[in-house]
């Protein structure tokens, strides 16, 4: 519900630049918070977020940070 989304937040690194998946994940992403009015915060180190965010509460492992949207 974009209703609920604070802002959202992009994460890439120097290596996914060449992953054009993730780019197009990245543009409907992007259309999707304008079209919404919800803000976007880029960040360019997906390990260091990794970090603030922490592992997974359910299996311990790392989570894929590329995209994570921050709820009201």
């Amino acid at each position: 519900d974009p209703d609920n989304v604070a802002f959202c937040v992009l994460a890439t690194d120097e290596e996914d630049e060449g992953d054009i998946a993730l780019q197009i994940h990245f543009t409907l992403i992007q259309a999707f918070c304008c079209e919404n009015d919800i803000d976007i915060v880029r960040v360019n180190d997906v390990a260091k977020l990794a970090a603030i965010v922490g592992p997974s509460e359910d299996s311990g492992e790392p989570r894929d940070l590329h995209c994570i949207l921050i709820t009201v």
